[in-house]
């Protein structure tokens, strides 16, 4: 790496950046039932963007805690998940840090930085890429194996002099929060595109969407509705287990949607699908060809000449799911759906209403493209920002800046090496 980095820079190992590197302890018996105290911070409570999520936390006794002579959190400490699958995940203690007084556990590591360095920077280096792999390849074990103490002497950091840390660490927070505010923006939008569709749905099947259309069409405003047996035969499927599927196109339904395919039938034309039995029963799904529904899902074929993708939009509109019934294993049935009052309206009106809801669909699938090429680019903004930040090419560099050599020199002459917890 050091062939690569910027003049005044150098590498280093972890360890000798720290001043402590220690993990915590729970009580012997564990921390269930004990609703107050002092917090204790496992991986759990870590997030993948530096930040913490406290909404399932878990506590010490304040006793416990007075005794425990290492893992206690300071302003500063960086820690990181040492085990399990989510290890090397890594959060920074900053002045906003809620708990005046808090601890890790066993499952974490405290990695304090020496005072001479800026610990944010350090910080940011091993939430990158380089950071994280530097990590991760100290790992060791199957997949609930972790990391030891010997991953801070076995990382390399590329250190820059100190005015240069501050100044990259000042560029990454201006830049790294307007990343965030983005995301937080882009997050609102499936939220919004979501209401969209249930708002088109729920003035189509109440003919608000239409209303203009039968002004100009002199068409009576008046919508009839009949129970939905009087409209649709509806019969339950067919079993069909993966074992006796064959290859084929034809798509197979059951009681949560789409489940594979098929080279046979046992439904035909235009087929509303309702899914019968799971989690997911009530979803509703439009089929125009050949199709498979299994027993799990119930088909819905017109007894008379109407427009089926209507009536499928109408029964989406109806949150079916909300119907379902049983406990363990959640259903609706024939029972259940035939009574529901269906609008009936002329042939001509159902098609516009297809008409319009596909047309403003099809506005919320662009919408919707465009917001998952944004979001894709926007999350690969915080890993270029940070790879460029370490390879020197984020700030200006300043001749005046003390060597980060010369400030690892004097850091190893006063022999101050880390603290570290003997605990694995």
């Amino acid at each position: 790496m050091s062939d690569k980095l910027p003049q005044g820079w150098t590498t280093t190992s972890l360890s000798d950046l720290l001043i402590a590197l220690e993990s915590g302890s729970r009580p012997r018996g564990g921390v269930r039932g004990i609703s107050g105290g002092v917090p204790s911070i496992g991986g759990e409570h870590l997030k993948y963007d530096g930040k913490f999520d406290f909404t399932s936390l878990k506590y010490v006794p304040e006793q416990f805690a007075a005794s425990m002579t290492k893992g206690r959190i300071r302003t500063n400490d960086i820690l990181v998940v040492k085990d399990g699958a989510t290890t090397g995940k890594t959060a920074f203690v900053d002045s906003t840090f809620p708990f005046r007084d808090a601890v890790v556990n066993e499952h974490v590591f405290i990695c304090r930085p020496r005072p001479e360095i800026e610990p944010r920077f350090l910080f940011r280096f091993l939430t990158s890429r380089d950071g994280q792999q530097h990590i991760l390849e100290n790992f060791k074990g199957s997949a609930q194996g972790g990391i030891n103490q010997s991953f801070a002497p076995n990382t390399e950091v590329p250190l820059a002099p100190l005015g240069e840390q501050r100044r990259i660490v000042a560029k990454l927070e201006t830049l790294l929060g307007k990343v965030d505010a983005s995301q937080q923006r882009l997050a609102k939008i499936p939220v919004l595109l979501k209401h969209f569709r249930q708002s088109v749905l729920a003035a189509a099947c109440s003919g608000r969407l239409t209303a203009d259309w039968r002004e100009e069409n002199r068409v009576d405003d008046e919508w009839k509705t009949e129970p939905l047996s009087e409209l649709f035969t509806m019969r339950n499927g067919k079993s069909l287990t993966t074992a006796k599927r064959e290859d084929g196109e034809i798509p197979v339904y059951g009681g949560n949607g789409h489940m594979g395919n098929h080279n046979a039938a046992n439904a035909e034309g235009q087929v509303i699908v309702i899914g019968r039995v799971g989690a997911q029963c009530g979803n509703v799904h439009f089929v125009s060809g050949k199709v498979w529904v299994t027993d799990n899902a119930i088909s819905l074929e017109a007894k008379r000449e109407v427009e089926p993708a209507f009536y499928a939009f109408f029964l989406r509109s109806k949150n079916l799911n909300q119907l379902s019934a049983g406990t363990g294993q959640p259903y609706v049935s024939q029972e259940i759906l035939g009574p529901i009052e269906t609008p009936v309206v002329s042939l001509a009106e159902q098609r516009e209403i297809v008409n319009r809801v596909e047309a403003l669909f099809a506005l919320a699938d662009q919408i919707e493209a465009r917001f998952t090429q944004a979001r894709a680019q926007v999350d690969q903004l915080t890993p270029s920002l940070l790879a460029r930040a370490f390879r020197g090419e984020l700030v200006p560099q300043d001749p005046a800046d003390e060597p980060a050599a010369t400030l690892l020199e004097r850091l190893q002459q006063r022999q101050a090496k880390p603290r570290c917890d003997a605990r694995q």
